[in-house]
């Protein structure tokens, strides 16, 4: 018999409501996953900064965000131990022409518009690789 997944946080950081949702829709279709959504990059340091956020197992952020962007959230969390391999996925409508070498520490960067499959695609193969190396 086979053994069941455990249930998977993905922690969705973006600013628009309606980005949001669609996100969402795409993130909360993968099997075992339950979703977390939160409009800023602060306010998503100071998930993975707590308790709970040892139970993250992907970040799918947006670029351009109030109080603090995608980029320094994702330099924070490569700079922890705790968050350090956690796989981020940068979905971005900026117009900056370097956002994605700057995102470079990102394991995939979308420009808006995005495919709703390449971009649940690619979180289920990062979910796949992490699950394995942890096993």
């Amino acid at each position: 018999m086979a053994e069941e997944a455990a249930e998977r946080l993905i922690l969705l950081v973006e600013d628009r409501p309606s980005s949001a949702a669609a996100l969402e829709m795409v993130v909360g279709a993968i099997a075992s996953a339950s979703v977390r959504t939160l409009s800023n990059g602060a306010a998503a340091w100071r998930f993975l900064d707590s308790g709970e956020g040892a139970r993250v197992s992907a970040v799918v952020t947006d670029w351009d965000m109030p109080l603090m962007n995608g980029l320094e959230l994702i330099q924070r969390m490569r700079s922890s131990a705790a968050h350090r391999a956690t796989p981020v996925i940068v979905i971005s409508g900026t117009t900056e022409s370097t956002a994605p070498e700057r995102a470079l520490e990102a394991n995939a960067f979308f420009a808006k518009p995005w495919s709703p499959g390449r971009v649940r695609a690619t979180l289920e193969q990062l979910l796949y690789e992490r699950d394995a190396k942890s096993e």
